[in-house]
């Protein structure tokens, strides 16, 4: 007889934020934005902002080192850590291995200066989904070696756009760190990933004269390959689902329908639930619910014939999905499947490749908050990443969930911060602020940068 393989999945997760924010409503104020257009129309309330002496290293370091002490791993036993960030610090040389210096000072005294010295360690980058495809990755690495493997995988990230930009509203810093092994306290992850690719220029940082950290994008193109990618994904993941008899073909003709939650990349706290509105309709209509729908809220929903030119129709499209958006069927919706997932990115901002590992956390941490029952019930992701590529796939909430969830403190750490004024944001942002504005004993800073010969843009780390 076959012997039958443990499930593999995310066993615990840690997060990272830097320690000043900036209320969206001093951008929106020196911007000349109604305030209420950015915290009731995206949903955007404060900025992660890092400090001076903060980057995708030292953020990645921080979470690793939580998930590292709270469950006691000695880290020989670490067969690899990847990083997804779009945050490079450098074009040959990870980042992740100035994150796993960092550490490798932590532990040395209790495991040895070598502590790391046969983990495998490299970054992943496409985008806002590079951390997801690390994930798959190492999920893989995991499954097809000896039943004690263990990896991490770390999502960090500096969410930046230029000052006075359309993106500079959603910024944000921090980084997810996931413990990944058989037998997982947390989420059991299945083997099975829905795919959708297509190379665009929705948003990329290309070579320039001069460098910078800042993208060059399109924010409505984005949005439209962001759905283009999620609904081929969508049907990608049924497909291949139906195929290895995951489910029938007659079954989730609405995919929603099989998830407690749904966990999106956020960009802005409520892009989820903008750009499902129209997957929500089709899969209405593939369900045989629509016309039920129709007669109950009355949605008119107009047709192409209708329409004389394509700009009529498309705002008569519009004003469709809003009525649907506003519908109470569909607030109910994102209240029961998308709502828990906003409430962190409303503190945050765009966290890039972590955005949605802390939508799960958010989820989960606010779901043992209010007593919910989640163990055996499925979390459906969908992970995106300009360029363009959507990965769709779902996991199981394992039964004692709660007691690993309780231990995330997401919503603590981000009370515990400090919030700064427009001058020092922009000081910050642009790179007139040299010195740090608050630091904290026992974390890593960036301390020097070398400035000639071999030593020519090494960074070097220490703890305060």
């Amino acid at each position: 007889m076959a012997k039958r393989l443990a499930p593999i999945g995310i066993d615990d997760m840690a997060f990272y934020v830097p320690k000043l924010y900036l209320d969206i409503r001093a951008l929106a104020e020196k911007r000349n934005i109604p305030y209420e257009k950015l915290s009731h129309g995206l949903g955007l309330h404060k900025m992660a902002i890092c400090d001076v002496h903060e980057d995708a290293a030292t953020m990645a370091a921080e979470a690793i080192a939580e998930l590292i002490e709270r469950n006691h791993i000695d880290p020989r036993r670490i067969g690899r850590i990847y990083l997804g960030t779009e945050s490079a610090l450098d074009g040959a040389k990870p980042t992740g291995t100035y994150a796993v210096e960092m550490l490798g000072q932590r532990f040395a005294q209790q495991y040895g200066p070598d502590s790391f010295r046969h983990c495998d360690v490299v970054d992943m980058t496409f985008a806002c989904i590079g951390a997801t495809d690390a994930l798959h990755t190492t999920l893989d690495w995991v499954a097809g070696g000896e039943e004690d493997r263990i990896g991490i995988v770390v999502a960090s990230d500096v969410a930046k756009y230029e000052l006075g930009s359309s993106g500079e509203y959603t910024q944000g810093a921090g980084a997810v760190a996931m413990l990944v092994r058989r037998n997982p306290r947390l989420l059991v992850v299945r083997n099975l990933f829905g795919v959708a690719m297509e190379s665009v220029h929705d948003f990329y940082k290309p070579r320039r004269e001069r460098f910078t950290e800042t993208p060059v994008f399109d924010g409505q193109y984005s949005n439209q390959c962001y759905q283009n990618r999620m609904t081929e994904a969508l049907a990608d993941f049924r497909r291949r689902a139906v195929q290895a008899g995951v489910f029938g073909e007659n079954q989730y003709a609405a995919m929603s329908d099989r998830w407690a939650r749904m966990i999106f990349h956020l960009p802005y706290a409520f892009h989820a639930k903008r750009m499902y509105v129209e997957p929500f309709v089709e899969e209405r209509k593939a369900a045989g619910k629509w016309m039920v729908d129709v007669q109950r809220y009355g949605f008119a929903e107009p047709g192409r014939e209708q329409y004389e030119d394509r700009k009529s129709f498309e705002k008569a499209h519009t004003a469709f999905l809003k009525s649907v958006s506003e519908s109470p069927i569909y607030r109910r919706f994102v209240r029961e499947k998308l709502e828990k997932a906003q409430r962190a990115s409303q503190e945050t901002g765009n966290l890039y490749t972590a955005s949605i590992f802390l939508a799960l956390m958010s989820t989960l941490e606010s779901d043992v908050q209010e007593n919910a029952a989640l163990a055996g019930k499925r979390l459906g992701f969908v992970a995106y990443g300009s360029g363009s590529k959507a990965k769709v796939f779902e996991a199981r909430v394992q039964p004692g969930w709660e007691a690993v969830a309780r231990h995330f403190k997401v919503f603590e750490k981000l009370q515990r911060r400090r919030a700064i004024d427009y001058d020092q944001y922009e000081n910050l942002h642009t790179g007139v602020q040299q010195e740090s504005v608050l630091t904290e004993m026992g974390h890593w800073g960036l301390k020097s940068i070398g400035q000639e010969g071999v030593t020519l843009g090494a960074r070097y780390y220490a703890a305060f």
